[in-house]
């Protein structure tokens, strides 16, 4: 019976071995991990600890082997670089957190090759030009600002990578707005998001006597479906309005120029 145990045990260690081995060759690359082999194996000690819910955490053994000098992440000279990103449900919400992600970390111009639905299925890919691979560990904690968590990553060639991402907890980075909240916008850089309490029903915006706000507010559900629109072509110092129900999130911008919003916007919920 022990022995059996034993057998058993020893058996899962071997299979749970060989799938993060494969795991590290497809980052790393056959040859050099057939050079390093034994080290790799050192530096990665017990490799159980990289499955997760019968799978392997690939972040985490990226940011083992990227520590260690094993995971590459410049290239020779710009080169075409393709990344797919996966996910199931809210498209629009997922299109919004990838773009602000990827923007933060300096990728800022690339184009889409593909976009497709599939039932609850979606999956955007991009190109662009670069000598700088997407930082997989960097990317995962970026994306972890927005509630959302990478599941899986494959490394389909150099410059060649597939995200599996799960928005279970998403969320876009907004200012949360609650009920009888007083709130200061500063000078807008990009156009403000909000994300509302669930108690509040109209929002008063009064705009400094130095700006030319002509208001453009759009309200958005969970997910970053728009529900309404608001919008005015004529000079406003104060605008109310009542938010329309299911409302999540709320864009406030100018009609012709952010610039017209000179000194911020001031906002009272209610």
């Amino acid at each position: 019976m022990v022995r059996t145990i034993v057998a058993i045990f020893s058996l899962s260690l071997l299979l749970f071995g060989g799938v993060v081995d494969d795991k590290v060759k497809s980052f790393v690359g056959i040859k050099k991990y057939e050079k390093s082999k034994k080290i790799i194996d050192i530096l990665l000690g017990n490799k159980s600890r990289y499955l997760k819910d019968g799978r392997v955490d690939a972040v985490t053994l990226l940011e083992n082997l990227k520590k260690n000098g094993f995971i590459n992440l410049t290239l020779k000279r710009p080169m075409p670089i393709t990344v797919t990103f996966e996910t199931k449900g809210r498209a629009i919400l997922f299109l919004k957190i990838l773009n602000t992600a990827l923007n933060s970390m300096g990728f800022n111009f690339y184009t889409t090759k593909k976009a497709l639905k599939d039932g609850e299925k979606f999956s955007w890919t991009i190109s662009m030009m670069s000598e700088y691979l997407l930082d997989p560990v960097a990317f995962s904690n970026e994306l972890k600002k927005f509630g959302c968590k990478v599941a899986d990553i494959e490394k389909l060639s150099p410059t060649k990578w597939n995200y599996n991402i799960s928005m279970q907890d998403a969320k876009l980075r907004a200012k949360e707005i609650l009920s009888d909240g007083v709130y200061k916008l500063k000078k807008p850089i990009k156009p403000y998001w909000l994300m509302m309490g669930d108690d509040v029903s109209r929002l008063m915006i009064t705009s400094y006597s130095l700006n030319r706000w002509h208001p453009f507010i759009v309200f958005f559900d969970k997910k970053l479906d728009i529900l309404s629109i608001y919008k005015d072509s004529d000079k406003r110092e104060k605008v109310s309005v009542d938010i329309p129900e299911k409302t999540k999130y709320i864009l406030i911008d100018d009609e012709f120029t952010l610039t017209n919003i000179r000194i911020g916007l001031k906002i009272y919920a209610k």
